[in-house]
């Protein structure tokens, strides 16, 4: 009776000391959940993270302009941002930086469904679109440059429309807020031809779509972070070996995402997730950071240890 009490209470110690074990981080997602937090989801599902020790947490933003900021107020542990947006937050000493990278590629396209255009130079005199001043109007002025075309001939306008819609009804002939793995697919299933022009193609340096990142004040003692970049590498091997089971268990979790274009856009993005999310490109991160002082949207590139913990 005493050896089965004695089990009994170690095997009580040992659940009790497990169900501490886990160590809770808050992720400040960069919009609200989607495809492209696929690799997020399958750490979870799959239990990567739990391998880690961590109890990872998904958290929506109700205004994804404030991430970075709640990220450092210590609201969040980690968040999902974009590389762009790193080099401004850097500039105003907002204490954040780069951990990992979630998607290692540029998303957007300046894209047209005008069946007269076929290279960047037929945008001449056109009407474009965009969604982010100060970075999707710049990378506009630099695609159309770098073949030669007159950026003032263009007529650049901010869209507060849905871009799809307003590129299916002319109300402009070409718009930069078109992502390859979303509102490309939606063009094509509605019918639309639509010509690409990728802006690493076209004068935009390559860069980082998402992001990780992390409080700069706390980021090299914070253990959580390198088990949170493994079992998000974990999570991606996963989700690329099992993608319709992940997809069924994250509808069931989302079910308002259950829809064909959400699932066309999930199967885009799986060979986009990064496979060594701490890898860190300091040549690339270093021309990028160029560009935007070239544009001014920076006054200068700070040292590379400021932005990313990786080196």
């Amino acid at each position: 009776m005493n050896t089965l009490r004695t089990m009994m209470t170690a095997l009580l110690l040992l659940a009790t000391t497990s169900a501490h074990a886990a160590e809770k981080v808050r992720l400040l997602l960069d919009w609200f959940v989607n495809p492209n937090h696929a690799a997020i989801f399958a750490a979870q599902y799959s239990g990567a993270f739990k391998k880690e020790g961590l109890d990872v947490e998904m958290i929506a933003p109700a205004d994804s302009a404030s991430v970075p900021l709640l990220l450092a107020a210590g609201k969040a542990d980690l968040a999902i941002s974009y590389q762009p947006q790193l080099y401004t937050l850097v500039e105003k000493d907002v204490p954040v930086i780069r951990v990992g990278t979630l998607i290692g590629q540029p998303l957007n396209t300046l894209t047209t469904v005008s069946s007269d255009i076929h290279s960047l130079k037929d945008l001449a005199g056109k009407t474009l679109g965009y969604a982010v001043p100060g970075s999707e109007d710049v990378a506009i002025r630099n695609m159309l440059k770098s073949q030669g075309v007159d950026v003032n001939s263009v007529k650049l306008i901010s869209l507060n429309m849905d871009s799809t819609s307003a590129l299916l009804t002319h109300k402009i002939d070409g718009a930069m807020t078109i992502f390859r793995n979303y509102e490309l697919i939606d063009l094509k299933d509605k019918g639309a031809k639509p010509v690409v022009f990728k802006p690493e193609d076209y004068g935009v340096p390559a860069y980082d779509e998402l992001i990780i990142l992390a409080n700069n004040q706390h980021a090299t003692q914070d253990k959580r972070i390198p088990a949170f970049l493994r079992g998000l590498d974990a999570g991606v091997v996963w989700l690329r070996a099992h993608p319709e089971e992940a997809w069924k268990a994250f509808i069931k979790q989302y079910p308002e995402l259950d829809t064909k274009l959400n699932h066309q856009a999930w199967q885009a993005t799986l060979p986009l997730f990064a496979a060594h999310s701490a890898s860190f490109d300091k040549a690339r991160y270093e021309a990028f950071g160029e560009y935007m002082k070239a544009n001014s949207l920076i006054k200068a590139v700070a040292p590379m240890t400021r932005y990313s913990l990786e080196q």
